[in-house]
């Protein structure tokens, strides 16, 4: 550790620089500053939340709504547009005067009207001062109704700020600070790991380039956006370390490179989804809906019922919010308590790959390169993204607990090994409606294959394995499921009084809509031809695995068939794709009903998002195949895996 200490300063130093000069980079690449209707809260008072009118977004103001743009470089003159209307219901109402002030100074006055207009105000230079206060004040208000009683200004779809000057333009003071220190901890905390100078600072600039991204973006440089940040990366960067070196404690010595990587490459990602997620730009979807059912645990209602997009009610698993509940006392943020929960469970269940791979192959690259690539796939970032949190953390459960059935011997004589494979899958059942039905079967299919092609050894654990299901299955009932036998009875008379559905129903919004439309129904068509589904689920699974992954899954596929493997990891992946591959074929056969389309969709999804450890298990092995057998497939290799780095970061982006 004290070896290690000239590391961690060094690279301290360079997080110190190079996280304020890549702020400055990203700022001046686009300095433009745009809020949309759901993007003003963080740093605004006076409007009220946003709100959708067929394909309009936009926020009603009350008779006085403040912008404040703290530390806004005024050196360079800026110009500042509002798009408004007045919506008034009655046309005999008369329209407000929307009214523009600069610092408390009026500069515009326009007239609404029922249809969306813009204005523009210039913001004059004022070389010695920073920020801005940018003040709409309507001069009529209207109170829609005895329901509701807030007094409406004018709707605000979106308002944009921009340098017009020469000069460039600089970040706010304390964002450049925040940099400065978020980027200088993780630098100190990657040198005092053990990994090479060059290793800690060049992953330290990494992580300010990525930090940069969100950070110049949008609202976030002038709110408590940069102070967050840092709280962010101090408690990681510290946990990170911590955990680290219990590791090698506990394994009596230092761990090896690749484990190095594992840690320290799933503490940046995670880093940067907490960063992503905790964006004044980035919308709640049903992050708050999840945040009242952990209230709702914590003051002891434990069973829930939700609707399915067929109108059909459903038991709503709670897993998530058992698991999330001995943490509340950490914070009041609900919101952000159960996303912090979800993406360090997503970080752990990933470097678990690295474990299920080098217990059974002795593939070391492989196993990193496995995790790394779990960090990529763009389903899980849709998923969480979307805040299908449920979803999210029921299959970081059930990849701990097909990480654990991999790794662990589950003979006969192993009680404590059945016992803990049992309570795993008992979380992971109780976390999400998917994940009751899709870990069950897998757990049932590795059993099967291990009987069939397995060695003796996995014989006798084949037994164990389904032991297990039965005790998690039996348990999750009992605490749970068990509850709501109006709900099943109520399912089953409407299943009698309709036509059966070969899809689970839907729980959130689904993972990643297909692109292709080529299945689509058109002239009043109710159904859908098989060749149209079966496009539309090849399309909607590149986009959920992304084409990179896809392509070296393949690889890793031909290779293991070519050399017949069957150990015990070969036999896993074989049982879980199995059951992928089954689940994804019942939905596109089943939903030909164009009125089941959308559950559909969702489920194959879900499927895929639980599937995904077995494509980067594979790429990692047809990715590290290729890189072995010459420089042609090396390059290629190469390209393959920066093109699914540059994948995730695309769907992570679109959370700013």
């Amino acid at each position: 550790m004290i070896r290690s200490i000239p590391r961690g300063l060094a690279a301290a130093l360079f997080g110190a620089l190079a996280g304020p000069a890549c702020l400055l980079l990203a700022y001046a690449i686009s300095p433009e500053i745009t809020f949309g209707a759901d993007r003003l809260a963080s740093i605004s008072a006076g409007f009220y939340p946003a709100e959708r009118a067929g394909t309009s977004s936009f926020a009603w103001t009350s008779r006085r709504a403040d912008l404040v743009l703290a530390g806004l470089d005024r050196r360079s003159p800026w110009s500042c547009a509002v798009r408004f209307r007045g919506a008034r219901p009655d046309p005999a109402m008369p329209q407000p005067d929307l009214t523009v002030a600069l610092d408390g100074v009026a500069v515009a006055t326009s007239r609404a009207t029922n249809e969306f207009q813009q204005m523009e105000v210039t913001v004059p230079v004022r070389p010695l001062g920073t920020g801005l206060i940018l003040t709409l004040t309507s001069s009529t208000t209207f109170t829609p109704g005895a329901s509701d009683r807030r007094p409406l200004g004018v709707q605000i779809e979106d308002l944009t700020c921009r340098p017009t000057g020469t000069a460039v333009v600089l970040p706010p003071r304390r964002a450049m600070a925040s940099a400065a220190l978020a980027s200088a901890v993780f630098g100190a905390a990657l040198g005092l790991t053990g990994i090479t100078a060059g290793s800690a600072i060049g992953g330290t600039i990494l992580l300010a380039a990525g930090q940069a991204l969100p950070l110049a973006s949008g609202a976030a440089p002038y709110g408590d956006y940069p102070t967050t940040m840092v709280w962010i990366a101090a408690w990681i960067a510290l946990l990170t370390l911590t955990g680290l070196k219990l590791l090698e404690a506990g394994n009596g010595q230092a761990l090896r490179n690749t484990a190095r990587f594992v840690v320290l490459f799933s503490a940046g990602v995670l880093y940067l989804k907490l960063l992503g997620l905790s964006h004044p730009s980035k919308a709640l979807v049903d992050a708050l809906f999840h945040a009242h059912r952990l209230e709702a645990v914590l003051a002891g209602r434990f069973y829930f019922t939700q609707l399915s997009t067929s109108a059909t009610p459903f038991p709503y698993a709670i897993g998530l919010y058992l698991f999330a509940a001995p943490w509340s006392w950490l914070t009041r943020d609900h919101v952000m308590l159960l996303r912090v929960v979800v993406c360090a469970s997503e970080a752990i269940a990933g470097g678990l790959v690295y474990l299920m791979v080098v217990r059974t192959w002795g593939d070391r690259l492989v196993a990193a390169v496995a995790v790394a690539l779990v960090n990529l796939v763009p389903v899980s970032y849709a998923v969480v993204g979307n805040a299908n949190l449920t979803n999210a953390f029921g299959e970081s459960a059930a990849l701990v607990t097909i990480a654990a059935v991999t790794v662990l011997g589950l003979q006969a004589d192993h009680r404590r090994q059945i016992m803990a494979v049992s309570l795993l899958a008992t979380l992971a059942l109780l976390s999400h409606v998917t994940t009751l039905t899709f870990l069950l079967a897998t757990l049932v299919a590795i059993a099967v294959v291990f009987r069939w092609m397995g060695a003796p050894a996995l014989r006798v654990a084949a037994r164990s394995v389904l032991v297990a299901a039965t005790i998690a299955l039996v348990l999750s009932v009992l605490l749970y499921w068990g509850h709501f036998g109006g709900v099943y009875q109520a399912q089953l008379a409407r299943v009698r009084t309709a036509p059966a559905v070969g899809v689970a129903p839907a729980q959130a919004p689904a993972a990643m809509a297909p692109a292709s439309d080529s299945g689509r129904p058109r002239l009043g068509r109710v159904t859908i031809p098989l060749t149209g589904r079966v496009v539309d689920a090849l399309d909607q699974t590149v986009g959920n695995l992304g084409w990179p992954i896809v392509v070296l899954a393949l690889a890793g596929a031909w290779r293991l068939l070519v050399r017949r493997a069957r150990d015990r990891l070969s036999l896993v992946l074989a049982a879980w794709g199995m059951v992928g591959l089954a689940f994804v074929a019942a939905s596109v056969v089943g939903a030909s009903d164009v009125r089941y389309q959308q559950d559909a969709f969702e489920f194959i999804g879900r499927v895929e998002h639980a599937t995904c450890p077995v494509a980067v298990i594979l790429a990692a092995y047809g990715a590290i195949w290729a890189w072995r057998a010459g420089t042609v497939a090396r390059l290629a290799s190469s390209a393959l895996l920066v093109a699914a780095v540059v994948a995730a970061v695309r769907v992570w982006a679109q959370w700013l």
